[in-house]
């Protein structure tokens, strides 16, 4: 498959959501500038609070029309 690179600065608020779909996806990155923080351990406030982010940050790139949401039945079918 031929491959393209990109180089994109993402807003912090972002950042998690994207490096999530690159892995979905099966993308290679290099992040430079600072590093990313690693994610909080499970069962914490903090964790809980990420996790609420991301979602959130999910739904508005769902309602931009930037990022397409599987179904429900497409989730249990991954199953």
């Amino acid at each position: 498959m031929a491959t393209r690179q990109i180089t994109a600065q993402i807003p912090a608020a972002y950042y998690e959501t994207v490096v999530t779909m690159f892995k979905g996806l099966g993308i290679s990155y290099t992040e430079s500038g600072h590093k990313a923080k690693s994610a909080p351990e499970p069962d914490t406030k903090e964790y809980v609070l990420d996790s609420i982010c991301r979602g959130m940050q999910e739904v508005r790139l769902w309602e931009q029309g930037k990022l397409q949401l599987k179904s429900a039945e497409e989730l249990l079918n991954e199953l």
